[in-house]
């Protein structure tokens, strides 16, 4: 053998060997090219159900919200309401202990009739005992509606701050709602 024919050889195997190579290459770009498609298409499956989910996550949660809104609005309404009457019964009870005030006098007027009145027969002493009951009963519910009416004193503040107070609690949902923008599609 001469050295033409050996470098030939050797030329021959090493080109059947890079050939070979190549196609060797050639199978596990192809393979390599067909997992990563898998993975692509697999991730954007995986994307397009997790956009489903959070959408439909964000239409149930508005639609609780709105819920959530109305209620609390309602809410505001009836403790205004509240807050109303409960000023309206604090001035009639205001007049009626002034009204109340009045029956001090007869208790005063009583005792002086009860003096008069022990010089008379048994029936009217036995009257002037119950006039002082009277008196003591209307003496009690002066006590009563005086009592009241500063419990209502009290009360009212306490009445007109919830109110504020749900009104105020309601006021991130509200601008949530208000500023959210699938807020249109909801009934």
């Amino acid at each position: 053998m001469n050295p033409s024919e050996i470098d030939a050889a050797a030329v021959s195997r090493a080109l059947n060997d890079f050939f070979r190579a190549m196609e060797l290459r050639t199978a596990r770009s192809v393979r390599v090219g067909k997992r990563v498609t898998v993975m692509l298409r697999v991730g954007v499956i995986s994307l397009a159900l997790l956009g489903l989910l959070m959408a439909s996550m964000i239409w149930a949660f508005t639609d609780r919200v709105s819920v959530m809104i109305e209620v609390l609005r309602t809410m505001r309404i009836e403790f205004s309401q509240m807050a109303d009457n409960m000023t309206s019964m604090h001035r009639i009870l205001g007049g009626l202990e002034q009204d109340m005030a009045a029956f001090s006098v007869v208790s005063d007027e009583m005792q002086v009739m009860r003096s008069t009145v022990s010089e008379i027969k048994g029936e009217v002493q036995e009257m002037a005992g119950r006039m002082a009951i009277m008196s003591g009963d209307v003496n009690l519910v002066t006590g009563n509606v005086a009592n009241m009416n500063q419990s209502f004193r009290l009360l009212a503040p306490s009445v007109y701050g919830i109110g504020a107070k749900v009104d105020r609690g309601a006021g991130p949902m509200k601008s949530f709602y208000d500023t959210f923008p699938f807020s249109g599609l909801l009934p």
